[in-house]
Protein backbone atom coordinates (compact mmCIF):
# COMPACT_ATOMS: atom_id res chain seq x y z
CA UNK A 1 0.00 0.00 0.00
CA UNK A 2 1.54 3.36 -0.99
CA UNK A 3 1.56 6.54 1.38
CA UNK A 4 -1.26 7.96 -0.33
CA UNK A 5 -3.53 4.69 0.03
CA UNK A 6 -2.48 4.50 3.67
CA UNK A 7 -3.40 8.14 4.88
CA UNK A 8 -6.80 7.78 3.26
CA UNK A 9 -6.85 4.76 4.96
CA UNK A 10 -6.47 6.76 7.76
CA UNK A 11 -9.31 9.03 6.72
CA UNK A 12 -11.55 6.24 6.27
CA UNK A 13 -11.36 6.72 2.40
CA UNK A 14 -10.02 3.98 -0.32
CA UNK A 15 -8.49 5.27 -3.47
CA UNK A 16 -10.11 4.60 -6.62
CA UNK A 17 -8.04 6.96 -9.08
CA UNK A 18 -4.97 9.25 -9.40
CA UNK A 19 -3.97 12.12 -11.69
CA UNK A 20 -0.90 13.78 -11.38
CA UNK A 21 -1.15 17.71 -12.13
CA UNK A 22 2.06 18.49 -14.43
CA UNK A 23 3.41 21.83 -13.80
CA UNK A 24 6.00 23.92 -11.88
CA UNK A 25 4.90 23.50 -8.36
CA UNK A 26 7.08 23.44 -5.32
CA UNK A 27 6.46 18.84 -4.84
CA UNK A 28 4.46 16.30 -6.56
CA UNK A 29 0.17 17.14 -7.07
CA UNK A 30 -2.27 14.50 -7.65
CA UNK A 31 -6.28 14.68 -8.48
CA UNK A 32 -8.04 12.07 -6.96
CA UNK A 33 -11.17 10.01 -6.30
CA UNK A 34 -11.86 8.05 -3.25
CA UNK A 35 -14.76 6.40 -1.65
CA UNK A 36 -15.80 6.43 2.03
CA UNK A 37 -17.18 3.76 3.79
CA UNK A 38 -21.02 4.56 2.73
CA UNK A 39 -19.49 4.55 -0.89
CA UNK A 40 -20.02 8.45 -1.26
CA UNK A 41 -17.25 9.69 -3.90
CA UNK A 42 -14.79 12.74 -2.92
CA UNK A 43 -12.91 14.58 -5.25
CA UNK A 44 -9.75 15.63 -3.84
CA UNK A 45 -6.04 17.15 -4.30
CA UNK A 46 -3.13 15.88 -2.40
CA UNK A 47 0.16 17.68 -2.81
CA UNK A 48 3.64 15.80 -1.51
CA UNK A 49 6.32 18.91 -0.46
CA UNK A 50 9.92 19.15 -1.63
CA UNK A 51 12.11 18.94 1.13
CA UNK A 52 12.82 22.61 1.02
CA UNK A 53 9.95 23.70 -0.11
CA UNK A 54 7.33 23.34 2.77
CA UNK A 55 6.86 26.62 3.97
CA UNK A 56 2.74 26.48 3.03
CA UNK A 57 2.59 22.93 5.40
CA UNK A 58 4.16 25.14 8.34
CA UNK A 59 1.42 27.98 7.67
CA UNK A 60 -1.40 25.69 7.69
CA UNK A 61 -0.11 23.93 11.04
CA UNK A 62 0.55 26.85 13.15
CA UNK A 63 -2.29 29.49 11.78
CA UNK A 64 -4.81 27.47 10.89
CA UNK A 65 -7.41 28.61 12.91
CA UNK A 66 -6.80 32.28 10.84
CA UNK A 67 -6.48 30.88 7.17
CA UNK A 68 -9.01 27.93 7.43
CA UNK A 69 -11.85 30.02 5.89
CA UNK A 70 -9.99 31.07 3.15
CA UNK A 71 -8.82 27.56 1.91
CA UNK A 72 -10.29 24.20 1.35
CA UNK A 73 -7.52 21.71 3.04
CA UNK A 74 -8.91 18.36 4.88
CA UNK A 75 -5.88 17.59 6.61
CA UNK A 76 -1.96 18.00 6.83
CA UNK A 77 0.85 15.28 7.57
CA UNK A 78 3.80 16.50 8.95
CA UNK A 79 5.37 13.41 9.12
CA UNK A 80 7.35 12.46 5.57
CA UNK A 81 6.43 13.02 3.21
CA UNK A 82 5.13 16.35 4.23
CA UNK A 83 1.96 16.69 2.81
CA UNK A 84 -1.84 18.13 2.64
CA UNK A 85 -5.34 16.78 1.16
CA UNK A 86 -7.57 19.29 -0.06
CA UNK A 87 -10.76 19.31 -1.66
CA UNK A 88 -10.69 19.52 -5.64
CA UNK A 89 -11.69 22.98 -6.68
CA UNK A 90 -12.21 22.32 -10.52
CA UNK A 91 -10.58 24.85 -12.64
CA UNK A 92 -8.60 27.98 -11.47
CA UNK A 93 -10.23 31.54 -12.03
CA UNK A 94 -7.36 32.66 -14.65
CA UNK A 95 -9.38 29.73 -17.26
CA UNK A 96 -11.73 31.60 -18.31
CA UNK A 97 -10.99 35.28 -17.45
CA UNK A 98 -10.12 36.74 -20.10
CA UNK A 99 -13.45 35.50 -22.07
CA UNK A 100 -15.86 37.14 -19.59
CA UNK A 101 -17.10 40.40 -19.84
CA UNK A 102 -15.96 44.05 -18.72
CA UNK A 103 -18.55 44.39 -16.04
CA UNK A 104 -18.35 40.45 -15.35
CA UNK A 105 -14.58 41.23 -14.66
CA UNK A 106 -14.74 44.22 -12.39
CA UNK A 107 -17.43 41.97 -10.18
CA UNK A 108 -15.26 38.74 -9.36
CA UNK A 109 -12.00 40.81 -8.77
CA UNK A 110 -14.58 42.81 -5.93
CA UNK A 111 -14.93 39.10 -4.59
CA UNK A 112 -11.46 38.56 -4.37
CA UNK A 113 -10.51 42.03 -3.10
CA UNK A 114 -13.29 41.16 -0.55
CA UNK A 115 -11.92 38.45 0.53
CA UNK A 116 -8.15 39.59 0.65
CA UNK A 117 -9.39 42.34 2.71
CA UNK A 118 -10.80 39.91 5.32
CA UNK A 119 -7.52 38.20 5.34
CA UNK A 120 -5.68 41.59 5.95
CA UNK A 121 -7.52 42.79 8.52
CA UNK A 122 -7.72 39.97 10.69
CA UNK A 123 -3.92 39.78 10.62
CA UNK A 124 -3.16 43.04 11.65
CA UNK A 125 -1.57 42.71 15.07
CA UNK A 126 -1.80 39.36 15.12
CA UNK A 127 1.38 37.12 16.50
CA UNK A 128 2.93 35.21 13.67
CA UNK A 129 5.83 34.26 14.65
CA UNK A 130 7.65 32.32 12.65
CA UNK A 131 6.57 33.68 9.38
CA UNK A 132 8.96 35.25 7.16
CA UNK A 133 9.34 38.82 6.63
CA UNK A 134 9.04 40.30 3.35
CA UNK A 135 11.17 42.61 1.99
CA UNK A 136 12.22 44.71 -1.48
CA UNK A 137 15.14 43.41 -2.39
CA UNK A 138 17.15 43.65 -5.82
CA UNK A 139 16.68 40.31 -7.06
CA UNK A 140 13.49 40.49 -9.23
CA UNK A 141 15.40 43.55 -10.91
CA UNK A 142 18.46 41.47 -11.39
CA UNK A 143 16.46 38.09 -12.55
CA UNK A 144 14.37 40.39 -15.08
CA UNK A 145 17.92 41.64 -16.59
CA UNK A 146 19.49 38.69 -16.85
CA UNK A 147 16.20 37.36 -18.89
CA UNK A 148 16.04 40.10 -20.85
CA UNK A 149 19.44 39.68 -21.99
CA UNK A 150 18.96 35.98 -22.90
CA UNK A 151 16.09 36.93 -24.83
CA UNK A 152 17.85 40.10 -26.89
CA UNK A 153 20.58 37.19 -27.40
CA UNK A 154 17.93 34.88 -29.15
CA UNK A 155 15.65 37.09 -30.63
CA UNK A 156 16.01 40.26 -33.28
CA UNK A 157 12.93 41.88 -32.27
CA UNK A 158 14.26 42.83 -28.76
CA UNK A 159 14.75 46.41 -27.84
CA UNK A 160 17.48 47.62 -25.93
CA UNK A 161 15.16 50.21 -24.20
CA UNK A 162 13.14 47.33 -22.52
CA UNK A 163 15.87 47.49 -20.18
CA UNK A 164 16.56 50.94 -19.90
CA UNK A 165 12.57 51.47 -18.66
CA UNK A 166 13.34 48.55 -15.53
CA UNK A 167 16.93 50.34 -14.89
CA UNK A 168 15.65 53.54 -14.99
CA UNK A 169 12.74 52.89 -12.43
CA UNK A 170 14.82 50.89 -10.00
CA UNK A 171 17.32 53.49 -9.57
CA UNK A 172 15.61 56.61 -9.80
CA UNK A 173 13.18 55.16 -6.92
CA UNK A 174 16.11 52.98 -5.29
CA UNK A 175 13.62 50.55 -4.95
CA UNK A 176 15.80 47.77 -3.46
CA UNK A 177 15.79 49.85 -0.31
CA UNK A 178 12.01 51.05 -0.39
CA UNK A 179 10.91 50.17 3.40
CA UNK A 180 7.02 49.65 3.24
CA UNK A 181 4.40 52.12 4.34
CA UNK A 182 1.85 50.22 5.46
CA UNK A 183 1.26 48.39 8.45
CA UNK A 184 2.79 44.64 8.37
CA UNK A 185 0.02 41.76 7.99
CA UNK A 186 -0.36 37.97 7.15
CA UNK A 187 -0.12 38.09 2.67
CA UNK A 188 -0.77 35.22 0.86
CA UNK A 189 2.44 35.91 -1.14
CA UNK A 190 0.93 34.66 -4.37
CA UNK A 191 -2.95 35.23 -5.71
CA UNK A 192 -2.76 35.05 -9.37
CA UNK A 193 -5.41 33.89 -10.90
CA UNK A 194 -3.62 30.42 -11.24
CA UNK A 195 -4.40 30.34 -7.29
CA UNK A 196 -7.69 31.42 -6.69
CA UNK A 197 -11.07 29.41 -7.32
CA UNK A 198 -14.63 30.36 -7.43
CA UNK A 199 -16.62 27.16 -5.50
CA UNK A 200 -19.67 27.12 -3.79
CA UNK A 201 -20.69 30.55 -4.45
CA UNK A 202 -17.29 31.45 -2.43
CA UNK A 203 -13.91 32.60 -3.24
CA UNK A 204 -10.76 30.16 -2.15
CA UNK A 205 -7.11 30.52 -2.03
CA UNK A 206 -4.27 27.64 -2.86
CA UNK A 207 -0.92 27.67 -2.74
CA UNK A 208 0.17 29.43 0.28
CA UNK A 209 4.45 28.90 0.16
CA UNK A 210 5.38 32.23 -0.17
CA UNK A 211 3.03 33.72 2.59
CA UNK A 212 4.65 36.48 4.63
CA UNK A 213 4.24 39.30 6.77
CA UNK A 214 4.23 42.45 4.59
CA UNK A 215 1.75 45.06 3.48
CA UNK A 216 -1.18 44.42 2.01
CA UNK A 217 -0.32 45.86 -1.15
CA UNK A 218 1.73 43.12 -1.71
CA UNK A 219 -0.59 40.67 -2.89
CA UNK A 220 -2.83 43.33 -4.43
CA UNK A 221 -0.32 44.34 -6.92
CA UNK A 222 0.32 40.43 -7.37
CA UNK A 223 -3.32 40.14 -8.95
CA UNK A 224 -2.95 42.59 -10.99
CA UNK A 225 0.01 40.75 -12.94
CA UNK A 226 -3.15 38.78 -14.48
CA UNK A 227 -4.87 42.01 -15.90
CA UNK A 228 -3.45 43.17 -19.29
CA UNK A 229 -6.12 46.48 -18.77
CA UNK A 230 -4.37 49.89 -17.43
CA UNK A 231 -8.15 50.72 -16.18
CA UNK A 232 -9.07 47.15 -14.49
CA UNK A 233 -5.81 48.05 -12.90
CA UNK A 234 -7.14 51.01 -11.68
CA UNK A 235 -10.10 49.82 -10.70
CA UNK A 236 -8.06 47.48 -8.16
CA UNK A 237 -5.76 50.07 -6.79
CA UNK A 238 -9.33 52.47 -6.28
CA UNK A 239 -11.37 49.65 -4.87
CA UNK A 240 -9.29 47.67 -2.83
CA UNK A 241 -8.52 50.77 -0.41
CA UNK A 242 -12.19 51.37 -0.07
CA UNK A 243 -12.56 47.53 0.92
CA UNK A 244 -10.46 48.16 3.59
CA UNK A 245 -11.96 50.97 5.02
CA UNK A 246 -15.03 48.47 4.79
CA UNK A 247 -13.46 46.08 6.57
CA UNK A 248 -12.01 48.62 9.38
CA UNK A 249 -8.72 48.52 8.12
CA UNK A 250 -7.20 52.35 7.58
CA UNK A 251 -4.54 53.16 5.45
CA UNK A 252 -3.71 57.23 4.77
CA UNK A 253 -4.04 57.77 1.55
CA UNK A 254 -0.33 59.15 0.69
CA UNK A 255 1.02 55.68 2.55
CA UNK A 256 -1.30 53.14 0.47
CA UNK A 257 -0.63 55.11 -2.88
CA UNK A 258 2.79 54.59 -2.42
CA UNK A 259 2.91 51.04 -1.14
CA UNK A 260 0.96 49.84 -4.12
CA UNK A 261 2.91 51.97 -6.92
CA UNK A 262 6.61 50.41 -5.47
CA UNK A 263 5.10 47.41 -4.93
CA UNK A 264 3.50 46.78 -8.44
CA UNK A 265 6.88 47.98 -10.31
CA UNK A 266 8.93 45.59 -8.35
CA UNK A 267 6.00 42.51 -9.19
CA UNK A 268 5.16 43.45 -12.92
CA UNK A 269 9.39 42.94 -12.97
CA UNK A 270 9.56 39.70 -11.40
CA UNK A 271 6.23 38.61 -13.62
CA UNK A 272 8.33 39.72 -16.80
CA UNK A 273 11.23 37.83 -15.85
CA UNK A 274 8.80 34.89 -14.95
CA UNK A 275 7.02 35.54 -18.52
CA UNK A 276 10.10 35.61 -20.69
CA UNK A 277 11.48 32.01 -18.43
CA UNK A 278 8.29 30.53 -19.97
CA UNK A 279 8.89 31.85 -23.58
CA UNK A 280 12.46 30.48 -23.31
CA UNK A 281 10.76 26.91 -22.59
CA UNK A 282 8.50 27.05 -25.46
CA UNK A 283 5.44 27.34 -23.03
CA UNK A 284 4.41 30.75 -25.44
CA UNK A 285 4.32 32.06 -28.17
CA UNK A 286 6.18 34.74 -29.83
CA UNK A 287 3.07 36.90 -30.36
CA UNK A 288 2.45 36.51 -26.63
CA UNK A 289 5.50 37.15 -25.68
CA UNK A 290 5.81 40.40 -27.13
CA UNK A 291 2.21 41.40 -26.22
CA UNK A 292 3.39 40.63 -22.29
CA UNK A 293 6.23 42.51 -22.73
CA UNK A 294 5.33 45.32 -24.36
CA UNK A 295 2.57 46.11 -21.68
CA UNK A 296 4.27 45.64 -18.90
CA UNK A 297 6.94 47.95 -19.94
CA UNK A 298 4.39 50.39 -20.89
CA UNK A 299 3.19 50.11 -16.95
CA UNK A 300 6.28 50.42 -15.66
CA UNK A 301 7.30 53.46 -17.27
CA UNK A 302 3.53 54.67 -16.77
CA UNK A 303 4.04 54.36 -12.61
CA UNK A 304 7.53 55.41 -13.04
CA UNK A 305 6.38 58.59 -14.45
CA UNK A 306 3.11 59.22 -12.00
CA UNK A 307 5.53 59.14 -9.25
CA UNK A 308 7.68 62.15 -10.79
CA UNK A 309 10.55 60.31 -12.04
CA UNK A 310 11.26 60.51 -15.61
Amino acid sequence: MTHLEERLAERGLKLLKKEAINGSHAGRIYRIEAVDEENQKANLVYKEYETDRNNELHLYLKYSDLIKQFNKVVTVWDSRPKAILMHDLNSPLKKDFELRSGSDKRNLIERILDRLAVLHSLSVGKNANGLPTHETTSDWHEWCVDQMNRLCEQNHWTKTEWIKTINNAYEQLDLKNFQQQCPRVITHGDPHLENIFLKDGQIWLIDWEWAALSSPLRDITILCQDLYDTRLIQFVKESYQKVLHNNDFHIPSEEYQRDFNYFYIDHTTMMLAWEIEKYLQEYTSEEKIKEIIEFKIREINRVTNELGVS
